[in-house]
């Protein structure tokens, strides 16, 4: 019987088959793509709390073109005095006509009987009482239209969900395909002719001592892929870190790439849990084949 010991972890040398060139690489594209999935659960997240934040304090009032200045300046006094109503903000022509210049293009106002439009701000916490200001307003402008916003849109709660999900789904796959591909490169590695996996369980090395030594070499490059695709997953955060300003969102993108302390605990904390799904499966992988040798 010859004891294969270890006085400290060390690698199983397993010869130079192709699968422990290849479990690196495959490792850092599932670590990319998992994390890029847990960071777009952070900006989801954020995109959502900051749209709700939104919905919750923000109110428009409709004035109809026709209305007179004199009974425009009585609208703007009343909102000013009604408690809860923390900003009142009269666009200027020019900004309605930036809000409308995608649906109408750039056609002049003066053309066309565009209602005045009067940005509030609110404090949710103040209770304001939208019955009364509409009844309010109505007296003094009848077709005038106070717009909540606080109604989410229909289906839009489900659809994250649905985002979320799948995110999820996506970042359980891509650990899941880890250890399965861990497994796989140990597979190979036995079928190799002259496997040193082999001729140590031949020469009657301890079967845990072998699967110890297959677990750190798997452990450690799990830990070399997925800092590869750690890396990568940084590189396109910071990459697309522009994206918000370029597509106009409801809501803005509060996850600020490198400065989010958020992405650094994704991507440093999904490296060594691949290294270790890789070290585990690997380790299980072993023992099952090895058990199953004269």
């Amino acid at each position: 019987m010859i004891g294969y010991r270890f006085g400290a972890p060390r690698e199983l040398p397993l010869g130079t088959d192709q699968s422990g060139h290849l479990l690196p690489w495959i490792v850092a594209v599932l670590v990319y793509l998992a994390g890029l999935s847990g960071v777009g659960l952070i900006v989801l997240g954020d995109t959502l709390r900051a749209f709700e934040h939104a919905l919750h304090t923000t109110l428009t009032l409709q004035v109809p073109a026709e209305a007179s200045n004199a009974r425009l300046e009585t609208v703007l006094a009343l909102l000013r005095q009604t408690p809860g109503i923390v900003s009142v903000h009269l666009l200027e022509p020019a900004e309605t006509a930036r809000l409308l210049e995608p649906w109408l293009g750039p056609v002049p106002l003066d053309e066309l009987p565009v209602p005045r439009l009067i940005d509030l701000r609110i404090d949710p916490t103040a209770g304001t009482d939208l019955a009364a200001l509409r009844r309010q307003l109505a007296s003094v402008v009848p077709d005038s239209r106070l717009d909540d916003h606080r109604q989410w849109p229909e289906g839009l709660r489900a659809a994250v969900r649905r985002i979320e999900g799948i995110l999820g789904l996506s970042i359980t796959l891509a650990l899941l395909l880890i250890a399965a591909s861990a497994m796989l490169a140990v597979g190979a590695a036995l079928m190799v002719e002259g496997s040193p996996i082999k001729l140590l369980h031949v020469l009657g090395a301890a079967d845990s001592d072998i699967a110890r030594g297959c677990a750190v070499r798997s452990l450690r490059l799990g830990l070399l892929g997925g800092g590869i695709g750690a890396v990568a997953a940084l590189l396109t955060i910071l990459a697309l870190g522009g994206a918000g300003s370029v597509v106009q969102l409801p809501a803005p993108i509060t996850v600020n790439g490198a400065a989010d302390w958020r992405v650094w605990g994704v991507l440093t904390g999904i490296v060594p849990v691949a290294g270790l799904i890789a070290m585990a499966s690997a380790r299980v992988a072993v023992r099952r084949r090895l058990a199953g040798m004269p």
